[in-house]
């Protein structure tokens, strides 16, 4: 009752900011609701359930923004032109062919040298990728595909870097975990920032493409127009509303798929590992107390 009455006093404040600041202002908060609702899922996984404080969410939502520019730019032949490709075929090709203890010679001569490889080889290709119309570009561009596949696309990259955290922090516990989580996500938000080569840092992307219609080719559309009148709306306001109430849309089946997900989860043999990690912990406590 208590979780429905909380429900139901957010939509009231929601209808009644439509009606006093606009629907516009209103779908705006409802669509940064949505999107902070997705992302505390993730959280709500490790803190609510198993009591684990990761900190290190910025780092996934930082790799989503990654996998967007990854997935939907158009790719820039130029920079793979500049030998970027042949260094990733060859490095491949290098670890396919060699085995045995002509494998592990290689390897040990390539982490002893490997700064000068990197100096040697990444530096220049890094250097003629960055140089490629820096203005517009100056980074290795996409595969064009459609945004929305960059969705999954960004939760596979951010299951990557979460199976690499959890290797890595495998056995830390409260402010332990939360600081090598947070470390972590530092170097992947540095890493996007300085790499200008894989998505251009800091700097602006234009061209990237959207899962709902722009506002100018709503208003140039007669028959969007024409129904915008009808409902005594003008184009301007008809189309913004058009537009935040498809991202609205997305938005909440995204959110009822990974809450859908995350329930079959905790119901699964790993939800009840998650629960009794903070079970134990509790347990743990009071029997402490008790003594």
């Amino acid at each position: 009752v208590r979780d429905t009455a909380l429900f139901g006093l957010v939509a009231i404040l929601l209808i009644g900011t439509g009606m006093i600041q606009g629907w516009n202002s209103d779908l705006l908060i409802l669509n940064m609701g949505l999107i902070s609702a997705i992302m505390a899922l993730g959280v709500n996984l490790q803190w609510g359930f198993a009591g684990l404080f990761n900190i290190g969410v910025m780092g996934f939502v930082a790799l989503g923004g990654l996998a967007a520019v990854l997935v939907s730019t158009e790719p820039v032949p130029e920079a793979w032109q500049a030998g970027v490709l042949l260094t990733v075929v060859a490095a491949v090709q290098a670890q396919k062919r060699l085995e045995g203890r002509t494998k592990t010679i290689a390897t040990l001569v390539i982490l002893v040298g490997g700064f000068f490889l990197y100096r040697a080889v990444f530096d220049p290709g890094k250097v003629a990728v960055e140089a490629v119309n820096p203005a517009v570009s100056g980074n290795l561009g996409g595969l064009n595909l459609p945004i929305l596949l960059s969705w999954p696309v960004g939760g596979l990259l951010a299951a990557g870097a979460a199976w690499v955290i959890g290797k890595t922090a495998l056995g830390l516990r409260s402010d332990y975990l939360a600081i090598a989580t947070l470390g972590i996500a530092e170097i992947i938000i540095a890493v996007l920032k300085n790499e200008d080569w894989l998505a251009r840092g800091v700097k602006n992307v234009i061209g990237l493409d959207r899962p709902v219609p722009y506002e100018i080719d709503l208003q140039q559309d007669p028959g969007f127009v024409e129904r915008a009148a009808s409902l005594g709306l003008d184009p301007v306001t008809a189309s913004t509303l058009y537009t935040k109430v498809g991202y609205a849309i997305l938005f909440t089946i995204v959110l009822l798929i990974i809450l859908w997900l995350a329930q079959k989860a905790l119901n699964s043999p790993w939800g009840r590992m998650m629960r009794a990690i903070r079970d134990n912990e509790t347990a743990a406590e009071a029997m402490g107390k008790a003594v």
